[in-house]
């Protein structure tokens, strides 16, 4: 079978962290990764904020009033944004931020680090909008959009993989729907 149906077989999302660290090395690995995502017009818009300290984390989780706590235990949180104030890059942002998490999340399973999506675009924190909330708590600047983040840790849940036999083919129309 092909290495990346594959890596795409096993990659599922983690909500629960063991306590090891992911080395430097595999978490710049998955940020380079992410970085060749591609993106609408070739503007490579996307940023991200990488944060790793505990506590900062745990304030990040409370941004959201519900979902924020499948990042606790996690080592790393990545927060995907974009300058949205920026006419060329934020027409297709949503996409361009989402592709490159998907890269995040597939560089994660390839290095054999859990990660999980957690979405943040029009989400309630608890007195604004989380994404005004994490951008207030991480200093960004004005005119950029947090879309989600990336949770990541060593696995602390095990999930089996989906097999080929899992696949719902009928999803997939050829010409005509």
């Amino acid at each position: 079978m092909d290495d990346i149906i594959q890596l795409g077989l096993e990659r599922r999302s983690v909500r629960r962290y063991g306590p090891g660290r992911i080395d430097d090395s595999v978490l710049d690995s998955i940020l380079d990764f992410a970085l060749t995502a591609p993106s609408s017009f070739g503007h490579r818009p996307v940023e991200f904020v990488v944060v790793r300290d505990k506590g900062r984390i745990k304030d990040i989780g409370r941004c959201k009033t519900l979902g924020g706590s499948q990042i606790d235990g996690a080592d790393a949180v990545v927060v995907v944004m974009v300058d949205t104030h920026d006419a060329k890059q934020s027409e297709f942002w949503i996409e361009d931020a989402s592709i490159s998490s998907s890269y995040i999340l597939l560089a994660a399973e390839h290095h054999g680090v859990g990660a999980c999506w957690v979405h943040i675009r029009n989400r309630t924190g608890r007195k604004d909008t989380s994404d005004r909330e994490i951008r207030s708590l991480l200093g960004v600047p004005e005119g950029y959009t947090v879309l989600n983040l990336v949770a990541l840790g060593e696995k602390g849940e095990t999930k089996r993989p989906y097999t080929m036999d899992d696949l719902d083919r009928s999803k997939i129309h050829r010409e005509m729907f």
